[in-house]
């Protein structure tokens, strides 16, 4: 129990061939990404998932999207190299 990033930074988890995956609210994704980095992942290697409302599951309501993205048909499953490429307001 406690803070995520904290309990991954003291896990240290090792890097060499192995995969990340992030599960969780947006909020505890955007600390807990950076500290995966700083232990050698890298970001092709690390994978989250984003849990938008998505109403019609085909990209044609915009409720899901994110700039040019669309959680329900390009997701909801992503590398972190993707969501740095997100616009900075996500």
């Amino acid at each position: 129990v406690g803070f995520v990033p904290a309990i991954v930074e003291k896990a240290a988890p090792k890097a060499q061939d192995a995969y990340a995956v992030v599960c969780g609210p947006p909020i505890m994704i955007k600390f807990t990404l950076p500290v995966l980095t700083k232990l050698g992942f890298s970001e092709e290697r690390i994978y989250t998932t984003l849990e938008n409302r998505m109403k019609c599951g085909l990209g044609k309501c915009g409720r899901c999207n994110i700039g040019p993205v669309y959680v329900c048909k390009d997701g909801p499953v992503f590398t972190a190299q993707q969501l740095r490429e997100l616009p900075p307001e996500f």
